[in-house]
């Protein structure tokens, strides 16, 4: 398997909940660091030959371009805009696709995620990928109105059974929601094709999983992820930053 991961941002949505003048992927949330930087350091410690980059933006975001230069020495590091005739998170990666190396992570660069303690994001990507193509990270999830603005999981002994994007009823189906999610190019097609379809609701039927590389996939539990959406939740993350 090739060693190099490719990082895929879908950066192109308006970030109109938080009303800024600017990018929410650039919000500071401590002096020296953008929101966009915490994905940035899950490979702190990975080379350019390990790792590249890219990042999906709209014409209104460019931004992020002269932000992210600072990682020009350090990354490859490349940009394209999300097709106009493509929607939603799904539309954004799909943008991508001309951009996809072998092995290939989605990064939400206005959340943060934290994994578990002594787990490497690379290597457990890499390690996971090699079985059937697909790997989910999840949280933990049993709340109806949590799993209702989510892509909610059903997680059985760490493997996938089930997947719905915000789900209006049977929530007991589900024990969890999707935070990231990794896939080789090859097993990229009919996964999104799936995922986009309950995205879009159109046409989506919860069993066709069982085609899919998702279906019984390993996933990875993360410890802890956070939506930046409203401004209570900024001012609370700022907080605790501030208290550390």
């Amino acid at each position: 398997m090739s060693k190099k991961l490719t990082v895929i941002m879908p950066a192109a949505g308006k970030g109109s909940r938080l009303g800024l003048p600017y990018p929410k992927e650039i919000m500071h949330l401590e002096k020296d660091k953008a929101l966009i930087d915490y994905s940035f350091d899950f490979f702190k410690n990975r080379s350019k030959e390990e790792v590249e980059f890219v990042i999906v933006i709209n014409e209104h975001k460019t931004d992020i371009v002269k932000y992210l230069s600072k990682y020009k020495d350090r990354f490859k590091i490349s940009f394209t805009y999300q097709d106009p005739n493509e929607q939603e998170y799904t539309g954004a990666i799909k943008s991508a696709y001309h951009l996809f190396g072998k092995n290939n992570v989605v990064m939400l660069p206005d959340t943060l995620m934290k994994l578990k303690p002594g787990v490497d994001l690379y290597d457990r990507v890499m390690h996971n990928l090699s079985s059937k193509g697909f790997t989910f990270f999840y949280k933990q999830e049993n709340n109806p109105l949590m799993l209702a603005t989510k892509g909610s999981l059903a997680i059985e002994n760490n493997f996938v059974h089930a997947y719905e994007d915000k789900p209006t009823d049977g929530f007991f189906r589900y024990n969890a929601f999707w935070c990231s999610f990794a896939f080789t190019k090859s097993a990229f097609p009919m996964c999104i094709s799936f995922m986009e379809k309950s995205t879009l609701k159109e046409g989506f039927d919860p069993a066709e999983i069982k085609l899919t590389p998702i279906y019984k996939s390993l996933g990875i539990e993360v410890l802890e992820y956070i939506d930046l959406g409203t401004w209570s939740e900024v001012r609370r993350q700022v907080k605790e930053n501030q208290d550390i």
